[in-house]
């Protein structure tokens, strides 16, 4: 009985570190928390899928260079429990999306925030990026040194 409790325990002991990867996520560290980018363009598209939901954005800068953004958000799960869905954003409508884009300078950046072009504000609250603005709004405010502003709204 000694030895099936010592075997058991050590099976246990020793698949801990292989179960760990099971519950591996990649980390937030790769996002400019100390910066705020503000990015205003069209949807290219919406993908709600999983690990993340995504918005493309055409996003025309004040030099007129067109980029094309990531912009990253939770899992659809997560995101339908507030109230989104998979036609949330059409092609061609316009967006301003507040953010925190990667260290590395890719196009690609963790929503916060998110107003449509007639004002309204589409709702992340409960995810980690409302989590984010809040903090960088707490600890940063408005500071014009900590926010880049990227694209041009239409006339």
């Amino acid at each position: 009985m000694k030895h099936i409790l010592s075997f058991a325990l050590a099976a246990a002991f020793g698949f801990l570190p292989a179960s760990s990867s099971l519950f591996a996520h990649h980390s937030n560290a790769v996002f400019d928390h100390e910066h705020m980018t503000i990015l205003t363009g069209t949807v290219i598209r919406h993908e709600f899928i999983n690990p993340h939901d995504q918005i493309h954005l055409s996003v025309t800068d004040d030099k007129g260079k067109v980029t094309e953004w990531i912009v990253t958000g939770g899992p659809p799960a997560e995101m339908r429990r507030i109230g989104w869905h998979a036609n949330m954003f059409k092609v061609g409508e316009e967006l301003t999306v507040y953010g925190q884009a990667y260290r590395d300078g890719r196009p690609i950046m963790i929503r916060m925030r998110i107003v449509r072009a007639n004002g309204e504000e589409v709702s992340t609250r409960g995810t980690a990026g409302f989590g984010f603005y809040q903090e960088f709004m707490e600890k940063h405010g408005k500071d014009p040194s900590r926010i880049n502003v990227v694209g041009k709204k239409k006339p």
